[in-house]
């Protein structure tokens, strides 16, 4: 089955990344459109004796910090998403949340994103967002382990 709108979370860790080479290999292989996600979660909790003109001047630099990251990662992944349709969304909120809601938004039909990985004595664990989405999600639901993540640029050999 064909997948034609795949959006991705990504929260920049190894397990985020190894979900963005996934969904980038999934839209090349079935002409899809790709929506990469990041979520800035939640609001700093501050002081009274914090000024609150410096609330908005955190707000702002957190999400500079937001745009350069998904620039970077998009700039190293070039090769690979030259010619595909890719967009990006940087909102604030709950991960879990913000997740479903775009992807009912955008009408999503798979989501890939990373799981928090396995320990040898609990087996197979999936981070509370993983598990979330899983549960309350419309569509499909690709869960990626990072089992063997590929440096970047997307598809150098790894030694």
């Amino acid at each position: 089955m064909p997948f034609k709108r795949i959006i991705c979370p990504v929260d920049f860790s190894t397990s985020s990344l190894a979900a963005f080479e996934t969904a980038v290999e999934t839209t090349q292989r079935d002409s899809a459109e790709l929506l990469v996600l990041h979520v800035i979660e939640g609001r700093p909790v501050l002081s009274e004796w914090f000024p609150s003109h410096s609330l908005g001047e955190m707000t702002v630099r957190m999400e500079e910090k937001a745009h350069q990251a998904v620039n970077t990662l998009l700039t190293c992944t070039a090769p690979k998403t030259e010619g595909l349709a890719v967009a990006t969304i940087i909102v604030n909120g709950i991960p879990f949340v913000e997740i479903l809601k775009q992807a009912t938004t955008w009408k999503a039909d798979l989501i890939v994103l990373g799981a928090i990985g396995a320990t040898s004595v609990e087996g197979l664990f999936f981070g509370s967002t993983a598990e979330r989405v899983l549960k309350g999600a419309a569509c499909s639901v690709l869960v990626v382990r990072n089992a063997k993540l590929h440096p970047f640029p997307l598809g150098r050999e790894v030694p």
